[in-house]
């Protein structure tokens, strides 16, 4: 069974709109299946706000393969020990959070990237990325894995605004999120995502992906939020959580059956 799929990487090439949807709670396969079926484009797996374990995440990764939704996995920061047994399981990429400097760009490149663009370790038979695809050579594992293992990482952070060109500009990066809450909170404004100095803030970040070849990103699935963004140039949308959706939709379920009890009162 073959892991880290180029489909994300072609996603990505398109330039076409991605709807990527987030597994922030549920230990359970039935998650990954309802964003499959869905229809999202691709499905991000997230540690950095979670209690996942390894073994959770190995097995959402195993079953959006099976599915063949591409998957990504956000650890909870860019230390080798959290990074690399996650891409040893063959996710299609990797999302890496609270990026601040053109350093922070370039370790995050080394660690996901075999030698000799990076210093990842290489395991072979002993983990998924080596032994669902088969390779007839070391490297063909190399080569694959450099060329389509998909990076994405966050900007959220005041500092981060202020390297954004240094940061954007480094090579092997594909893909930049707004994160919207630290960011708002790093520029003093906390939640005013309608200001004007933090909507200037993410066109700004759009044009300098834009200008770099990345793809810029961001959280929310709002229809007017999407729509504003979509048409100044953002490509993908973080739009559905699981347990947002669980937290909403048995709201929404009761209102709708109190609301026929009451109509017909």
């Amino acid at each position: 069974m073959r892991g880290c799929t180029d489909l994300l990487r072609r996603k990505v090439a398109s330039g076409d709109i991605l709807y990527a949807g987030m597994i922030h709670d549920s230990r359970s396969g039935s998650a990954v299946e309802a964003f499959h079926e869905a229809g999202y484009d691709a499905l991000i797996i997230d540690r950095e706000h979670t209690y996942f374990d390894n073994t959770t995440v190995l097995e959402h990764i195993r079953l959006a393969r099976a599915l063949g939704l591409p998957v990504m996995v956000r650890p909870p920061d860019d230390a080798y020990a959290s990074v690399c047994p996650v891409l040893d399981q063959a996710p299609d990429g990797i999302f890496i959070p609270r990026i601040r400097t053109r350093a922070d760009a370039e370790r995050v490149v080394e660690l996901v990237k075999y030698p000799p663009p990076g210093k990842r370790g290489l395991g072979g038979s002993t983990c998924p990325v080596g032994k669902y695809i088969g390779w007839g050579a070391v490297t063909e594992q190399i080569d694959y894995v450099n060329r389509d293992v998909v990076i994405g990482i966050q900007i959220e952070t005041a500092e981060a605004l202020e390297n954004l060109d240094e940061i954007v500009s480094v090579p092997g990066l594909d893909i930049a999120v707004i994160g919207n809450d630290d960011l708002s909170i790093g520029m003093g404004i906390p939640g005013q995502w309608q200001h004007p100095d933090y909507t200037a803030a993410v066109q700004r970040m759009i044009d300098t992906c834009r200008q770099y070849g990345v793809l810029p990103g961001i959280a929310g699935g709002d229809p007017a939020w999407v729509r504003f963004w979509a048409e100044r140039g953002m490509r993908m949308f973080w739009c559905g959580s699981d347990v947002v959706a669980m937290w909403q939709g048995v709201a929404a379920q009761l209102q709708r059956a109190k609301g026929a009890v009451e109509t017909e009162a």
